[in-house]
C-alpha cells in the first residue's frame, strides 16, 4: 500500500510543479495548505517525493510573497536541513530555494538570523561535489555582504576554507572563493582578518591564472587588501603591484 501511495504523490507532485510555471496556480498554493505538504515532503524516505517538494519550493522562493511566507513561517530551518541529504540534486534544490530566499535585504538578514552562515562554512570542508560547493559559496557570498555578516564571520574558520578553495581545480570555485574573500575584505574588520588568514599569497597566484574571471576576482580581491598598509606590504614583498594595476585594466573575455 505504501508503494501505491508513494506513486500516487509522485504524480501530484509532478503535476503541482509544472503547475507552479503558472503565476495564478503557483499563488494559490501560497495561499493553501499545498505549501505546507510540500515541506512535508522533506522528510519523507523516498528521495523521489523529497527532491519533487524541494523544487517545487525554488518556485515558491523566487516569488516576494513566497520568499516572506518561508521566512515567516520559519520554513527556512526545515530547508537548510536538506543541506545535509545524502542526494546532490535535493542538496541543489535547497541552496538553489535559499538563494532566492537572499535576494533582497529582508530576505538576507533573515537567513543570517537562523544561524545559515556557520553551517554552509562547515559545508565548505565537508561538500565534496564540486557543483553544490558552487551553490555554497554562491549563498555564502551573497550572506557576506549582509550588515550582521561581520560578526557572524568572526572567529570562524570562514577564511582558511575559502583560502584553501582558492586552489580548486574548478575555476569557478576558485573565482568564488576569492570573490568570497573580497566581499569580506570590505570593511576595516574584515581586511585585517583577511590579512592575518595568510590570504594575499594564494591570492597573488591566482593573477596568472589562465581564466580572466578569475584573474579579475582575485585581482579586486588584493586591491581591496591593498587599502590596509600590512595588506600593501605583504603585496610589495610578493612583488605583484605591478601584475595587479596591469590586471585592473585587463580587457580580456
Amino acid at each position: 500500500m505504501a508503494g501505491e501511495d508513494n506513486v500516487l504523490r509522485t504524480k501530484i507532485l509532478k503535476e503541482v510543479n509544472e503547475d507552479f510555471h503558472q503565476g495564478d496556480k503557483l499563488n494559490f498554493a501560497m495561499d493553501s495548505e499545498i505549501l505546507l505538504e510540500l515541506v512535508r515532503c522533506f522528510e519523507e524516505e523516498d528521495e523521489v517525493i523529497r527532491e519533487l517538494g524541494s523544487r517545487a519550493i525554488i518556485k515558491v522562493a523566487g516569488t516576494e510573497k513566497g520568499r516572506i511566507i518561508l521566512i515567516e513561517d520559519e520554513i527556512i530551518p526545515k530547508i537548510r536541513d536538506l543541506f545535509n541529504d545524502n542526494v546532490v540534486k535535493i542538496r541543489a534544490n535547497a541552496y538553489n530555494a535559499m538563494i532566492s530566499i537572499s535576494e533582497f535585504t529582508f530576505g538576507i538578514d533573515s537567513v543570517i538570523s537562523f544561524n545559515i552562515i556557520p553551517v554552509l562554512v562547515d559545508k565548505l570542508n565537508d561538500e565534496k561535489n564540486e557543483d553544490i560547493l558552487i551553490l555554497i559559496l554562491t549563498l555564502l557570498k551573497i550572506l557576506i555582504e549582509g550588515d550582521a555578516a561581520p560578526l557572524v564571520i568572526q572567529g570562524s574558520e570562514v577564511l582558511p576554507r575559502l583560502n584553501s578553495h582558492l586552489k580548486s581545480g574548478h575555476f569557478r570555485i576558485r573565482e568564488l572563493a576569492a570573490l568570497n574573500l573580497g566581499s569580506i575584505s570590505y570593511n576595516s574588520l574584515g581586511k585585517e582578518q583577511t590579512i592575518d588568514a595568510n590570504s594575499i599569497p594564494p591570492l597573488t597566484e591566482m593573477l596568472t591564472d589562465q581564466v580572466s574571471d578569475v584573474r579579475t576576482a582575485s585581482t579586486r580581491a588584493l586591491a581591496s587588501l591593498a587599502q590596509q598598509k600590512e595588506g600593501k606590504v605583504q603585496i610589495y614583498d610578493l612583488d605583484k603591484l605591478n601584475e595587479i594595476i596591469a590586471l585592473l585594466y585587463d580587457k580580456s573575455d
